[in-house]
């Protein structure tokens, strides 16, 4: 594969089913399968109130806020953060992501292949 453009709202949503996710949604935007040899990218909506499972793995990500205001648990820290704020999770670390505003949660997470 090579060079890909693709409109976000063109990529198959999906809810999040994980154990302890609650209203949110994905779409892959770029994969293994576009070619990306290194990293997903991933587009989240989360509705208010909405929020993802509390868990730890053994990769980073990279997530981008775009819209709305989220709480990001990242082991015993906890920080509220909106457009245009960048976040770092580290591998190995438990953390999980609140939308506490009132409007969607709109972000971008990268994650590295891990499969």
């Amino acid at each position: 594969m090579g060079f890909k453009t693709l409109h976000f709202s063109e990529a198959e949503v999906s809810e999040v089913t994980k154990c302890g996710a609650e209203g949110t949604k994905i779409r892959w935007l770029i994969t293994k399968e576009d070619g990306a040899a290194h990293f997903a990218m991933r587009y989240f909506e989360m509705a208010p109130k909405g929020h993802s499972p509390n868990h730890s793995h053994e990769w980073e990500h990279e997530v981008f806020i775009l819209d709305g205001e989220c709480l990001v648990v990242c082991g015993s820290q906890r920080i509220k953060v909106g457009p245009g704020y960048a976040v770092f999770i580290p591998p190995n670390t438990i953390h999980h992501f609140r939308n506490e505003g009132t409007k969607d949660l709109k972000f971008l997470c990268l994650v590295p292949h891990h499969e």
